[in-house]
């Protein structure tokens, strides 16, 4: 299976280098889409054997992640492993997803942090509440909701294609593959919180859940 692994980046030149000198060694096609970066994140990323797409201006995760999925696809992969460019996620948590593809089992693989250790504690009550009211709504429970670490098949992501362009995209995902009843699983995967206030803010998170209320309503 042809495996590429999508980063959208923004303004994070200070760790991207980080999680790409560790990225490139494992092997598998890089796309890290620059979503509108302020800052040198671009002249950073160029320094890698990656694919490097950019946005003039800054559309959203959900849009970065979306343009780095249809090059993906379009250049051949079978299936793609997004992570997140802050360092955040371990490379080494990678092998994780690649297994799980390669079993040809699931169209979705979510990584799920372990949301007691390190995280704050707002993020920690906030993130469970939304998987229990998304479990209640839509029929499937996924531990860690906004977990940018996850992986999907090319089937899996033609019949979840999302709408969001900011924070709501994970959201929006896990919404998808329960109304659609894919196949899916979680892999635990390690976490490091640089910034506590990095993210998700407080009207990010009230913005998500009046999009999960709509979707109930009109997906």
């Amino acid at each position: 299976m042809k495996i590429t692994i999508v980063v959208p980046a923004h303004n994070e030149e200070k760790r991207i280098s980080i999680v790409l000198k560790d990225l490139v060694k494992v092997g598998l096609p890089i796309i890290v889409v620059d979503d509108g970066s302020s800052d040198n994140t671009y002249e950073v990323v160029k320094s890698f054997p990656v694919n490097l797409l950019s946005h003039r201006i800054n559309l959203g995760k959900g849009a970065a992640l979306k343009t780095g999925c249809v090059a993906a696809f379009s250049q051949g992969a079978d299936a793609v492993v997004i992570m997140d460019s802050d360092g955040q996620h371990k490379v080494e948590d990678l092998a994780k997803f690649v297994y799980k593809l390669n079993e040809n089992n699931y169209d979705m693989i979510f990584g799920s942090r372990n949301l007691s250790y390190g995280v704050p504690f707002v993020r920690f009550i906030g993130n469970k509440f939304a998987s229990v009211l998304v479990s209640f709504l839509f029929g499937i429970y996924v531990s860690d909701l906004i977990c940018g670490f996850r992986a999907f098949t090319k089937k899996g992501y033609e019949k979840i294609k999302w709408q969001s362009s900011g924070y709501g995209v994970e959201t929006e995902m896990v919404i998808n593959v329960g109304k659609l009843k894919l196949k899916y699983c979680e892999v635990p995967v390690e976490t490091v919180y640089y910034d506590n206030f990095k993210g998700v803010t407080i009207l990010d998170a009230f913005g998500i859940l009046f999009s999960v209320l709509k979707w109930r309503l009109y997906k």
